[in-house]
């Protein structure tokens, strides 16, 4: 998650102590995040809404970004979570036995198709922010599913997931996956670890300028050169040694980005138990996520 930019005193010619960004990215940050910026953003998309009403996402009625038929329709497809894992070819391997290869356990919501897809990419990409309130619950029933399968009772369970690049977090102005994780918390039990997994300092200027590659457009050695840069944060071995993590990403596919939190909490002394998911790609569709 991007830090509010830290600002520092310089010298001006007269000698007068002035406040300015440190470095390019700082500058680039204090004008898309600062609250003039903020302002400015939202009184584009007031503009916009009057010029441009909103519509429902799933038939497309106006003056709403979900209607009640569709918001009904949504909560049915996604109120009993589902195992996920069998078509994530990239998750890791757990336990093995003479017989099978078990890999960690998915629970997501819903299958990313149709009307679960089309809401959770239009509240990913295009601003319609006001979805948290059908995707957050989606979310806590996953999570709160996986913890009743995988986790003994009365356990507490860390939620770690995977921190946004610069380049997602410029490109949209917001961090979608943990406006969900405000919504579906707080639940007894469970406590978030976002602190605990960093992404390695890479330059991602230019990236984050020209709005970058989305992960659906990205190929497999991009996907995994951003997943190395993964990175337990400083002290978070001693945070996690011996604790229970679920992970929490919003789509499943492949399963790459799982594998590599999975991969750091482990090393760190965690038991993984699993995952939870808003959606998952269904088996044999072509990925459009993570």
């Amino acid at each position: 998650m991007l830090e509010r930019t830290r600002l520092h005193r310089t010298p001006d010619p007269q000698g007068q102590a002035t406040r300015g960004p440190r470095t390019l990215p700082d500058v680039l940050d204090w004008m898309w995040f600062s609250s003039t910026g903020r302002h400015l953003r939202h009184g584009l998309q007031a503009a916009a809404d009057l010029m441009a009403p909103s519509w429902c996402v799933g038939c497309g009625a106006e003056g709403t970004d979900l209607c009640p038929e569709c918001t009904d329709d949504l909560r049915l497809l996604t109120r009993r979570p589902v195992a996920a894992e069998a078509g994530a070819d990239a998750l890791p391997v757990i336990d093995v036995t003479d017989d099978d290869l078990r890999v960690l356990p998915v629970f997501a919501a819903g299958w990313y198709r149709t009307l679960v897809a089309d809401v959770v990419v239009a509240f990913k990409e295009h601003e319609r922010v006001g979805l948290r309130r059908v995707l957050a619950p989606a979310l806590r029933r996953a999570m709160t599913t996986a913890a009743d399968h995988l986790v003994p009772a009365g356990v507490p369970v860390v939620l770690l997931r995977p921190p946004p690049s610069l380049a997602a977090h410029v490109r949209r102005g917001r961090d979608p996956l943990d406006e969900l994780l405000q919504g579906a918390l707080p639940v007894e039990g469970f406590t978030r670890g976002d602190h605990l997994i960093t992404r390695r300092p890479v330059t991602e200027v230019a990236t984050a300028v020209v709005g970058g590659a989305s992960q659906k457009t990205r190929g497999s050695a991009a996907r995994r050169q951003a997943h190395e840069q993964l990175q337990l944060a400083a002290g978070a071995q001693a945070q996690l040694a011996t604790t229970e993590v679920l992970l929490v990403d919003d789509v499943l596919t492949t399963g790459s980005t799982l594998r590599r939190l999975y991969e750091l909490a482990s090393a760190a002394g965690a038991h993984v138990c699993g995952a939870a998911v808003v959606a998952a790609t269904p088996r044999g569709d072509t990925p459009g996520q993570r």
